[in-house]
């Protein structure tokens, strides 16, 4: 049953916040192991399930693995993904159990395939998952046999294209678990962490624990230990408990922390949770939870609150690949990738529109991201909806709400997107349906879905639509629909107003969708106490969803090989408390936008090279009260921000001159910040540069850079570079951020400039540097050693 909202809707919580093959498994129990290694591959179609079936002739791979990016390019290939293949393939898996852990249950988890796949272990199918983004399970004690060989198979089936609206990739490109616990212990995602109330000086944690016994009947302890962010334990308590065999308890427990850290967007604050199990003095299961302690609160006069602070969602929309990695992306390139975002002044993302990996959501809790988290983009009778939806959308659901509950970036539910019109008695049905779900799993959240904007027709019949539906939802939530949050402010008082979709440039009018205003919906949203902020498509540019040539959308701030756009400076003025200023050059009439998609932005350029007497019109954006410009250090002209409120200076008719451009923002008369535009020679040598260090997984990012004599980027540069590594590690891709390259994405040697760069993805391995070099012929070749233990990059 749905309930009814009051004026202020308050949501205070405290969340969440390779080895064998054949090879003995000997630690400790209850463990949890990484499976990814050690899988043998074969694309095609066949009866491959037996456990005798010998595939030791087929390719050897560790996981996550997306077959798709290995493929051509291919105009008879779906645009959807990206004009690769997808098909059908293998994956299998050898592995043993020592015989003295037959009492012992094992349990193996899947983060992701995509899609169609079913699973056996030694011959026994495990059933279908047809879904291909929710995290799923299986209990394999009574499949396994311990002291012995095992198999586990796994088909996955990507043949029927187009199924998804934008690139999916194909096969397990997440990572795999498998875990052995007691007959005793705490269930996978068993642990559920909220806070009714949460202050300054205590907070209310409040711990469910599901606890299952599969042996004899038992007494035990639960214990909960509660750890600060800097790893100190503060509190604990203790529950005995007695349970049947195959019982399966549910217990609360409850303890006050003392003046607590709260997790925030600028300190995102961490606990842990340790919950132990004990029975005839021993330990049986032990799992650590981290969570965040904050309180959210909605309310329709004055937005979004997070700890009593009123915040905007500074968002975007994100889909779950990375360019030239495709699906399987290592959690390092997705720090880089966030940590751009933020540092922009992004502060939310929509997962677009699916679940994104566990990993992902781990990042956004370090970051302090807010997240919406999406279930899935259609339900069923729409266009690239599952077939399978219905049968199986409440398992991949409550699998997702259990598996990311606990995050504290997560700040919403989102159950779907664009799915029927506005007001249909269709999409109301089932928006209480899948909503109810949801709220019954986890009360503490509010739950929205992507409501499609729908054509232009009265507006007081549109706001009568949008209203009948969010009547089932939480918020009132709206795609691309900014212009209408007036009039729904007006008519209906009692909810908050969050844009689940935005344009980043254009505007639409109330009537008019493709009205190409000069003007972002941004600004609406910043004007508006009742809008709570936009999720912008899109924060990153992002394989399929496009026409051939081009393999991917450019709607992004940032390109797929995580480079910043024009886009992104813009709205680092709007977003950032920093101060900053960009320029560019205009490549089209800076007033005429009859060429310019609705998805898109201005054609502009950085480069600063061009005929002598030619005039120039450049865009500048800035958070300052005034931008001027110089030219070789001559000021040539100077504007005010507040004349331009849309926030796009612009000035026209700049006479050009070889050297250099200065734009400059001014703060009571003085210069804090600058932009320059340099006139680049002829290239001379390649630049490599690490822009970060080596993750945890080895990850690390080296821009490699077309430089001239005097080191000035040639931003027209279109060179072949070739690539080599040699040490401790791999290249594992290469990218120049352009959309209409037709470059394999398996190639990892020669690589063409874009706007005079590359982007050079590596892992770091072992104990030994790893040596990189970058060289085109006619140039000087770029060195850069990245160490393991100092990883700051020597370049020479």
């Amino acid at each position: 049953m749905l309930k009814s909202y009051p004026k202020t809707v308050l949501w205070c919580f405290l969340l969440f916040s390779a080895f064998f093959c054949t090879k003995t498994l000997a630690e400790d129990y209850p463990a949890r192991h990484n499976f990814n290694s050690e899988w043998r591959f074969h694309l095609g179609d066949g009866d491959f399930k037996s456990p005798e079936f010998d595939s030791s002739s087929w390719r050897k791979l560790s996981l996550p693995h997306d077959w798709s990016t290995e493929g051509e390019f291919s105009k008879d290939n779906p645009t959807r993904n990206a004009n690769l293949p997808g098909g059908i393939g293998w994956y299998i898996k050898k592995f043993s159990i020592p015989a003295e852990h037959t009492e012992k249950q094992v349990e193996l988890e899947f983060g992701g395939i995509y899609r169609h796949s079913e699973v056996w272990i030694n011959g026994r199918s495990l059933g279908m998952q047809y879904d291909g983004y929710t995290t799923f399970y299986h209990d394999i004690t009574d499949y396994v046999n311990f002291g012995a060989e095992n198999t586990v198979a796994v088909r996955v089936d990507n043949s029927e294209h187009p199924n998804c609206r934008w690139y999916s990739g194909s096969g397990i490109y997440r990572n795999t678990w498998l875990t052995f616990r007691n007959p005793l212990h705490i269930t996978n995602w068993g642990t559920y962490i909220t806070t009714p109330e949460v202050s300054s000086k205590k907070a209310s944690v409040k711990i469910e624990t599901a606890v299952k016994n599969d042996g004899k009947k038992k007494d035990f302890s639960l214990r909960t230990e509660i750890y600060g962010p800097e790893g100190n334990k503060i509190k604990q308590i203790s529950t005995e408990k007695t349970a049947r065999f195959k019982e399966k308890l549910k217990i609360n427990q409850k303890i006050e922390v003392d003046s607590p850290k709260l997790w925030s967007t600028q300190r995102p604050q961490l606990y842990k949770a340790v919950s132990i199990v004990s029975s005839d003095g021993e330990t049986k299961s032990r799992r650590e939870t981290r969570f965040g302690i904050r309180r959210l609160r909605f309310d329709a006069e004055e937005g979004f609150f997070l700890n009593g602070k009123n915040l905007d969602f500074k968002g975007v929309c994100l889909h779950h690949e990375a360019g030239t990695l495709g699906a399987a992306v290592p959690k390092g390139v997705w720090q880089r990738r966030l940590e751009n975002l933020r540092d922009i002044g992004c502060n939310a993302i929509r997962t677009a529109h699916n679940p994104p990996s566990q990993e992902f959501l781990d990042i956004c809790d370090e970051l302090g991201f807010l997240v919406m988290d999406e279930f899935v983009d259609k339900w069923e009778n729409e266009k690239f909806a599952d077939e399978h939806f219905r049968e199986e959308w409440r398992d991949n659901y409550l699998n997702t709400i259990k598996r990311d509950r606990n995050h504290p970036c997560v700040v919403m539910w989102s159950v779907g997107n664009e799915n029927l019109p506005a007001g249909s008695k269709e999409q109301n049905g089932y928006l209480k349906m899948l909503g109810g779900f949801v709220r019954y799993h986890d009360p503490t959240r509010p739950v929205v879905s992507g409501m499609r904007r729908g054509g232009d027709y009265n507006v007081e019949k549109k706001v009568e639509n949008i209203l009948k539906s969010c009547e089932y939802m939480d918020l009132i939530a709206l795609n691309y629909g900014e212009q209408w949050a007036d009039e729904l402010a007006e008519t209906n008082p009692d909810k908050p107003f969050v844009s689940t979709e935005s344009y980043t440039y254009f505007n639409s009018s109330d009537k008019r969708r493709y009205a190409k205003i000069e003007s972002a919906p941004w600004l609406d949203a910043a004007r508006s106490d009742f809008n709570t902020g936009v999720f912008l498509w899109v924060g990153i540019d992002y394989l399929g969803e496009s026409g051939w040539p081009k393999i991917g959308s450019k709607a992004g701030l940032f390109d797929i090989a995580g480079f910043r756009k024009a886009s992104s400076y813009l709205y680092e003025a709007f977003w950032s408390d920093k101060p900053s200023i960009y320029a560019a050059v205009y490549k089209q009439d800076p007033d005429d936008f009859s060429k310019t998609g609705q998805w898109g932005w201005p054609n502009l350029t950085e480069s600063w090279n061009f005929e002598d007497k030619q005039t120039a019109d450049l865009a500048v954006y800035t958070n300052c009260k005034k931008a001027a410009l110089y030219l070789n250090d001559k000021k040539i002209g100077e504007k005010k921000l507040a004349d331009f409120p849309n926030g796009i200076v612009k000035f026209k008719g700049v006479s050009y001159e070889k050297g250099v451009l200065r734009a400059a923002g001014i703060e009571n008369g003085e210069e804090v910040c600058n932009y320059e535009l340099k006139t680049s020679g002829e290239p001379a040598k390649v630049r490599l540069t690490a822009e970060d260090t080596p993750r945890e997984d080895g990850i690390c990012h080296i821009r490699a850079e077309v430089v001239d004599s005097e080191g000035r980027v040639v931003k027209h540069a279109e060179n072949e570079l070739e690539f080599s590594a040699d040490g401790g590690g791999e290249i594992i891709a290469l990218s120049n951020g352009d959309v209409t390259s037709h470059r394999s994405f398996s190639e990892t040697s020669l690589w063409s400039a874009y706007k005079g760069r590359v982007l050079c993805i590596v892992r770091v391995e072992g104990e030994k540097p790893l040596r990189i070099k970058a060289g085109s012929e006619g140039l000087e070749s770029g060195r850069i050693q990245i160490s393991p233990a100092d990883s700051s990059g020597s370049n020479r």
